[in-house]
């Protein structure tokens, strides 16, 4: 690793699901080599639900449950270091690290991409 170059904080999912789950990732990030830091967080409603569901709530009414909430409580689980393995495309190497976090966080590991929520099924994930 090059010591003059700065890491960079990605949250491959592109969007959250309500603390229950991981989604599918996007590629991207596991394209480019280097090596993964993994952490998983997951949030503790006890005092506050951090999930937005935009289908209950508006932004407004969301950002003042946040800010009257006692805490917004989250464990944190910093991972191991994870390499793509020799033959191991970034697909794989995605689900690999996905499946990691979930296990860490109790979290169920979802083949889906999160976008179903908005938009249409892809025709290759129909039966």
């Amino acid at each position: 690793e090059d010591p003059d170059k700065l890491p960079i904080l990605i949250f491959p999912e592109g969007t959250c699901v309500n603390n229950t789950s991981v989604m599918q990732f996007k590629k991207g990030s596991f394209e480019v080599g280097g090596v993964i830091y993994p952490v998983a967080i997951k949030y503790d409603s006890k005092f506050g639900d951090a999930f937005w569901n935009s289908s209950r709530y508006s932004i407004v009414t969301y950002i003042l449950m946040m800010m009257t909430s006692w805490a917004i409580v989250c464990d944190v689980w910093y991972l191991p270091p994870m390499r793509r393995k020799e033959g191991e495309d970034a697909i794989e190497f995605a689900n690999r690290v996905k499946h990691e976090i979930a296990r860490k966080g109790g979290l169920v590991d979802l083949l889906w991409d999160g976008n179903l929520k908005r938009n249409q099924v892809k025709s290759e994930w129909k039966v």
